[in-house]
């Protein structure tokens, strides 16, 4: 999944890939914002580069509010 993500001020394209069944990793270019953690309803957001060690940032009912979470910097 590719997502750009916009405001007034920038344009951020960020690259979303499945890594197991219920974990999303997201980039923005080479670099790892964070993951998505799939809870049942609820996408947990996690900033971090790796997985383990990541912190959650926020919750959604919808994978793309999950990601947009992470491009807030």
């Amino acid at each position: 999944m590719h997502l750009t993500v916009e405001s007034q001020a920038t344009i951020t394209e960020l690259d979303v890939e499945r890594v197991l069944d219920d974990v999303h990793r997201v980039r923005d270019g080479n670099r790892v914002l964070g993951y998505v953690l799939e809870t049942g309803l609820v996408f947990v957001t996690l900033r971090g580069d790796i997985f383990n060690t990541s912190v959650e940032v926020g919750q959604s009912y919808d994978l793309d509010t999950a990601v947009r979470i992470l491009a807030r910097r």
